[in-house]
């Protein structure tokens, strides 16, 4: 009969975790850390590193023997030892290394799309009205609710921890509402889902979507003639809308609880990297981490909407335009990382396969970004498919002795192409 082997619940630095242990218990809630399961063996060099990045301890279950070993080592560690800082957070370590980051592979959602989405809906409807209402009383020359704003934030972080597609999924699908409260909730779902993919933990994540809601605010303080002009502003309106950044900031400034995290991104999303932005032309490292995670997400979101002086972008040629800007507008490195987090084809957009076939991207495929899941709509001939056919472009290459793959995406489509709306077929 096995003999029984006794274990103990050991303290141990993070930096010390070793692939093979069983971790037990977190310095932190499990909540805000992306790991599915409250109790598991370290399998992985990611999860190693995440581990490392989120928490100073962790809480280790071994054998009695490994346990009197770990106290030993810590009683023969010299008294004059100097206390070790505590580790860089997330943010930290971007910012002195975005590249560190990319490729890093991500947690496996707990929570699938389509089970999300219908949360998810509910929730992203709730947090529309809500910032529609906010936006109309600063409108109306009222004052600014940040921490109202930011439990709607909050009830949407919960949702992409849970799955980190559905909410961007609603956010394509936006209907031409007001541009700026549209817009701002946008760009929320933009950087929590870039910020759940950085490891980022939940209050983070918080601070994140709020700043990212409100980088437009100051436009509340313009007439809603200039913001809804349908011809390309002038110079001289172009100042005035300039004037946003200054605007927000007093509103911000005038509020009372803001934290400080989100003034700065409603101060520096329009500087940018090569010293071309506004208001300060601060440029590389001049602009802080977060000003530049804002301006990534702003200028997104601004080529896939429809504004009054311009049309939509396909997701996939407003990436195409982000890769061009690397090293430019934006860090090169952080352009990757948000391509990453949302996809070269991200999830709810239309595409056309090089078979002629049209179909909604329902799936990503995190490290071969150019061959997500794609439900099948239109057969070659632009005509509805009796049935929806799901491939994943990652695994239907036919016979793999051929040269190129069997399908692949030949372009992204507008949202409405051949009057297709993705929501009919998957909510």
């Amino acid at each position: 009969m096995p003999q029984t082997v006794s274990k103990e619940i050991v303290e141990l630095p993070a930096e010390q975790l070793k692939k093979g242990v069983y971790v037990s218990r977190l310095d932190r809630p499990w909540t805000e850390t992306p790991f599915l399961f409250q109790g598991f063996e370290i399998e992985s060099d990611e999860e190693l590193e995440t581990l490392r990045r989120l928490c100073k301890v962790v809480y280790v279950e071994v054998s009695v023997a490994e346990a009197e070993e770990l106290r030993s080592a810590a009683r023969k560690k010299p008294a004059s030892a100097p206390k070790q800082d505590e580790p860089p957070d997330s943010l930290s370590l971007l910012s002195a290394n975005p590249a560190a980051f990319v490729n890093k592979v991500p947690v496996k959602d707990p929570v699938q799309l389509k089970t999300e989405l219908t949360v998810a809906e509910s929730t992203y409807g709730e947090a529309k009205r809500e910032v529609g209402a906010i936006f109309d009383n600063l409108r109306r020359g009222g004052g600014l609710d940040v921490p109202h704003l930011e439990n709607v934030v909050g009830t949407m972080v919960d949702s992409v921890f849970r799955n980190r597609d559905a909410m961007g999924w609603l956010a394509h699908m936006k209907s031409k509402d007001d541009y700026l409260y549209s817009h701002s909730l946008a760009s929320a779902v933009w950087a929590l889902a870039f910020g759940r993919h950085l490891g980022l933990d939940k209050q983070t994540l918080k601070s994140l979507g709020t700043g990212a809601m409100l980088l437009d605010v100051g436009k509340t303080r313009l007439s809603t003639e200039l913001l809804r002009k349908r011809e390309s502003p002038s110079e001289q309106e172009w100042k005035f809308i300039r004037a946003h950044v200054d605007e927000g900031i007093a509103l911000l400034r005038g509020a009372p609880d803001v934290d400080e995290r989100v003034v700065t991104m409603v101060a520096t999303h329009h500087e940018r990297f090569d010293g071309s932005g506004y208001p300060h032309g601060l440029k590389g490292d001049e602009i802080p981490l977060l000003g530049r995670i804002a301006g990534i997400i702003d200028c997104y979101d601004a080529m896939i909407s429809e504004r009054s002086y311009a049309k939509a972008r396909s997701a996939y040629d407003a990436v195409r335009e982000l890769k061009r800007l690397g090293e430019v507008a934006f860090p090169s490195a952080l352009v990757e990382l948000f391509i990453q987090a949302v996809g070269v084809f991200p999830t709810g957009t239309l595409v056309e396969l090089n078979t002629g076939e049209v179909g909604i991207v329902i799936g990503q495929n995190r490290f071969r970004r150019l061959r997500p899941e794609v439900m099948l709509i239109l057969d070659p001939k632009k005509q509805l498919r009796q049935e929806f056919t799901t491939i994943n472009l990652l695994t239907c290459d036919g016979n793999m002795e051929q040269a190129e793959p069997a399908f692949w995406i030949t372009r992204g489509l507008e949202r409405g192409a051949h009057g297709i709306d993705p929501k009919e077929y998957f909510l």
